[in-house]
């Protein structure tokens, strides 16, 4: 039996990271023939674009479900090959577009046009993760690399493995700690990446008189307050109103270690500010549920102009938002190249082969 009959293995990648980049990488490279296993510390997929349930009661005394999109709060689409991605992800409903009103004291009230996944957003990451063997709730903690490949040591020290290829597509601290000792240039250049915390507010409230869906306020702790029930898909009890409302970076910096108690605190008065009737205490709005989360790696600062990073002597790679414009289009064709960037290389080296069989037949 010679080489042009035997059939050969599907080559093995680990993705490391189910963010909208790991997921990206992950779809087109099983799409390139790859065998794909996707791990993430989380036990959701979505990464940064994820929300947030709570329970609470509502003014009637009845438990109700709410979910929050603590995270991202919509994303723009410019390049052809992602918007196709999400033409059919419209088409099977997992996305809609959102043009909400959005207030800033200059210029003022402004549509703008946008995405949301629906009826949350990990969906869209969801959808395109469909079919792919998982492991959530593992941490991997250390790569190690042998003669058969590599091999994921996970939280509690059980070792995973092997595969032909790893991509990391992780925040930048977070990848630098896998990437010691195996590519240290890389975990120098990430290490130095540095990312913008967020102080996030999600809150339920009494319905009230607020003409925007978002606003964009130029003062305070807060730099954008929406109504998330106001987005497609989103629900709450009719006479209830449904806010996220992240903090701007410095004021989240600055407070980054401070109790979530006085944070939430601080917080919700500042919302009230926003809200009509209520500039002074906030005693007007009837609280029906408050919650604070820190995003410790809420946004890169320093971008790369590099789409992805490949080593091909180690088939070893690195993917993310902080790779071009640092937004949820930037992180998707970070993953998407890096996977294009492997197929390339190996449709070159099954045309090397075949040309090698031919000329020994």
């Amino acid at each position: 039996m010679n080489k042009t009959s035997m059939q050969l293995q599907p080559q093995r990648a680990a993705v490391i990271g189910a963010g909208i980049a790991g997921a990206a990488c992950a779809v087109s490279l099983q799409r390139a023939g790859m065998q794909v296993t996707v791990f993430d510390k989380s036990r959701g997929v979505g990464g940064r674009m994820s929300t947030r349930r709570a329970s609470w009661t509502d003014v009637s005394g009845a438990e109700q479900t709410s979910e929050f999109d603590h995270g991202t709060q919509h994303f723009a689409a410019k390049h052809p090959r992602f918007l196709s991605v999400l033409k059919r992800a419209i088409s099977v409903g997992c996305v809609a577009e959102w043009q909400p009103q959005v207030h800033a004291v200059w210029p003022g009230a402004t549509a703008i046009n946008s995405f949301v996944a629906v009826p949350h957003m990990p969906a869209l990451t969801r959808h395109l993760l469909a079919g792919l063997p998982m492991h959530m709730g593992e941490q991997v903690q250390r790569l190690q690399r042998t003669a058969d490949g590599w091999h994921l040591v996970v939280q509690g020290g059980e070792t995973v493995g092997p595969f032909d290829h790893v991509m990391l597509a992780l925040p930048p601290a977070q990848a630098a700690v896998l990437l010691a000792g195996h590519h240290d240039d890389w975990a120098n250049n990430l290490t130095a990446v540095p990312m913008q915390a967020c102080w996030t507010l999600m809150a339920i409230t009494q319905d009230l008189d607020w003409p925007w869906d978002a606003c964009e306020p130029a003062n305070g702790p807060l730099a954008w307050v929406a109504r998330n029930d106001r987005k497609p898909g989103r629900e709450v009890p009719l006479g209830h109103a449904s806010w996220v409302a992240h903090a701007s970076a410095d004021w989240s910096v600055a407070h980054l270690e401070d109790d979530s108690s006085a944070v939430l605190q601080a917080l919700k008065a500042a919302l009230a500010r926003e809200l009509p009737g209520c500039e002074k205490s906030g005693a007007q709005i009837n609280w029906l549920h408050s919650s604070a989360h820190r995003w410790r790696y809420a946004q890169p600062t320093l971008l790369s102009r590099d789409e992805c990073w490949w080593d091909a002597t180690q088939n070893l790679g690195v993917c993310g938002d902080f790779m071009g414009a640092g937004n949820v289009e930037a992180a998707w064709r970070s993953g998407d190249e890096l996977a294009d960037t492997i197929a390339a290389l190996m449709d070159d080296e099954a045309d090397t082969r075949k040309v090698q069989d031919t000329a020994s037949a």
